[in-house]
């Protein structure tokens, strides 16, 4: 079997370069590291598969001339082996041992032996995993259904690697959700000038680790939109790559890009490239290939191939959403706000959101939902500015500020979607909190656990926030002169207590109050949400 046959010819430069770096005198494999070009073997394939393969070469670099034959036919065994596990494509251990075999003359036998003899280990793999299972039954010829699994002892820890340290991890989806408008497309444009770039994250979260960024959009224009944010941005516009479209099955025409069926056309093209760092996906419910989105099995039968690929790849990726629409003080947590089904949420890895703050219409908060692979960030506010990229062409981008903000993402996103009071005025979610606390007090002094419990029911504190810590509750405490006070002694039998200062006067509108809309007032002046009037 001439593999020669079956490929490209490889051109005589190539085959020079190729034989000097795996001939180099005084350390073979280092010249062979060198000088691969494209992504390394680890970020391709794992470092496992990886180690194989460099023990492979370097094994019969560094044998004894009068053994090496005997060490390749050992590597190629071993190749063999990776293959079958699933570990090395079949196509990589041919091209390896025919580049082992080229850097070493052949070992001096004939080409075609030498060949022939790969195309023997490649024709055992194709056919082994047949050989190992139970022969399939007369008539049939597809092969029985089994499970991949790997031994435990034979995998090495890998070390998780960030793309934004403490945010968006190297092979893992990230949500990034949120009400439309409020700037996530500006985010994204922002992350890739970021990687494209390798430039500094906000708020000194560490540098990005340079490399090319795919980047699909599906409600934005390419030329009016996308670039000028990209060029707001700062990004290195070499490394971003758009996507617009794949072609029809018969690769004629265009389709919209479908996770469920070109997902192995992202792969190629990312193989491609080589250094791709980062995939945006925006919004991701714009290619799910006509699934709605809301069952969790066809869920996650579409999101399985993008998250494998990403891991296989070490790609981050990002896919946007939206939110879905909850009202303020109601007790839906923000994760569970993530539009579409709960699949989405389960299979990112991390998840955020970005949130109006309450108190300003101009400034956003980003903050995290979800982390299961780091350590809860602390959230990040920024701003949207316009500016010139071009001959009359403007374009929003993202401004951090350049401190950390402590908010709760629970408390953000009710006290923003409740800032707007039953007359149209706008309500601070200070306003919000000094409400209630006017409300809860009103009967006399009150434990702060208790208040605690209650603020956390009404959506207005976060799970795990003590209300001494809530910014909203500080100021409507000061605001109302509330003085703790200690309660039963010293140690575990006291407790804090708040109540209100003598002639403190009850909200105009108490916190649970209905409004005249909402129900009938009696003779009495009584207002009520269901009995007819006496």
């Amino acid at each position: 079997m001439n593999l020669h046959q079956a490929r490209t010819p490889l051109t005589a430069d190539e085959l020079k370069r190729r034989a000097a770096a795996l001939t180099a005198v005084q350390h073979p494999m280092d010249g062979i590291e060198a000088d691969r070009s494209g992504p390394s073997d680890e970020r391709q394939f794992g470092p496992t598969a990886a180690k194989v393969l460099r023990d492979a070469m370097r094994g019969v670099a560094l044998a004894p001339q009068e053994t090496k034959f005997d060490v390749f036919k050992e590597a190629a065994a071993t190749l063999a082996d990776a293959v079958v596990s699933q570990w090395v494509p079949k196509s990589v251990m041919v091209d390896r041992l025919d580049e082992m075999a080229l850097a070493h003359s052949y070992f001096g036998r004939d080409r075609q032996d030498i060949e022939d003899l790969i195309g023997k280990y490649a024709a055992e793999v194709s056919t082994s995993v047949a050989v190992e299972l139970p022969a399939p039954s007369s008539g049939s010829e597809k092969a029985k259904r089994r499970l991949i699994s790997h031994r435990a002892s034979d995998l090495e820890p890998e070390k998780l690697v960030w793309v934004w340290p403490g945010r968006i991890p190297e092979g893992k989806l990230v949500l990034l959700g949120g009400p439309p408008g409020l700037g996530k497309s500006q985010l994204t444009a922002f992350m890739s000038a970021t990687v494209s770039n390798g430039s500094h994250w906000p708020c000194g979260e560490g540098f990005a680790p340079k490399g090319d960024v795919i980047f699909m959009s599906a409600e934005d224009g390419v030329q009016d939109t996308i670039i000028p944010r990209l060029m707001a941005a700062g990004a290195d516009r070499d490394r971003v790559h758009i996507v617009s479209a794949a072609t029809k099955p018969d690769g004629t025409g265009r389709k919209t890009f479908s996770l469920k069926t070109d997902v192995d056309l992202l792969e190629e093209m990312a193989k491609q490239i080589g250094t791709v760092r980062l995939i945006i996906v925006d919004p991701i419910s714009a290619y799910m290939g006509g699934s709605d989105g809301n069952g969790n099995v066809e869920t996650r039968e579409v999101l399985e191939p993008l998250a494998d690929m990403a891991n296989r790849l070490r790609i981050a990726v990002v896919a946007v959403t939206h939110l879905n629409k909850g009202g303020g003080g109601g007790n839906q947590s923000a994760l569970n706000r993530f539009a579409g089904s709960i699949a989405f949420v389960a299979a990112a890895r991390a998840a955020f959101a970005v949130i109006e703050d309450p108190e300003d219409d101009e400034r956003r908060f980003l903050l995290q939902a979800k982390n299961n692979l780091g350590k809860k960030c602390k959230g990040l506010a920024f701003r949207l500015e316009q500016r010139l990229v071009g001959d009359d062409v403007m374009s929003s981008n993202v401004m951090f500020e350049g401190d950390h903000i402590n908010e709760s993402i629970d408390e953000a996103l009710s006290a923003s979607e409740g800032k707007k009071g039953g007359n149209g005025d706008r309500r601070t979610s200070k306003d919000e909190a000094a409400d209630f606390l006017a409300q809860v007090l009103a009967g006399g002094e009150t434990a702060v656990l208790q208040i605690e419990a209650e603020a956390r029911s009404a959506g207005l504190l976060g799970p795990d926030q003590p209300i001494s810590q809530n910014k909203s509750f500080r100021s409507a405490r000061d605001m109302l002169g509330i003085k703790p006070e200690r309660r039963g002694g010293t140690g575990a039998s006291g407790q804090w207590v708040w109540k209100l200062p003598v002639g403190a006067k009850m909200p105009s509108e108490p916190y649970d109050a209905l409004s005249p809309g909402e129900g009938i007032i009696d003779q009495k002046g009584h207002l009520s949400s269901t009995g007819a009037a006496a």
